[in-house]
């Protein structure tokens, strides 16, 4: 799509990296997860007694899907990324939970790479 955008071809040889300079169009995965991560530090930080931190701490019978993997949830990426650590109390500190916002909201294969 980004290459009709420009109107080139493969053919043209330029890499995907300079076509997403040229055309400045955001990532969609990057989007997501930077969108997950806002809303997760938001839910971290409620204090009162509604459903929405209740359900991000939830934990589902194990239910598997068709091919046998377990059901993810949406925090299981926050798990990942944390290794550990019980991140819901991090997003009290404002400061530290925006110096990762940008390294979480990278695609894991751009991370793992650097």
């Amino acid at each position: 799509m980004e290459r009709s955008m420009l109107n080139i071809t493969y053919r043209d040889r330029k890499t995907n990296i300079w076509v997403r300079e040229k055309t400045k169009v955001t990532d969609v995965i990057e989007q997501v997860r930077r969108q997950k991560w806002t809303w997760a530090g938001h839910v971290s930080r409620i204090r009162d007694n509604r459903w929405t931190p209740r359900i991000t701490t939830w934990k589902p019978y194990e239910r598997k899907r068709p091919r046998g993997k377990p059901a993810r949830r949406w925090r299981d990426e926050l798990d990942d990324y944390w290794k550990g650590t019980i991140w819901q109390r991090i997003p009290q500190d404002r400061q530290m939970w925006k110096q990762h916002a940008e390294a979480f909201a990278q695609p894991r294969d751009t991370v793992a790479a650097q």
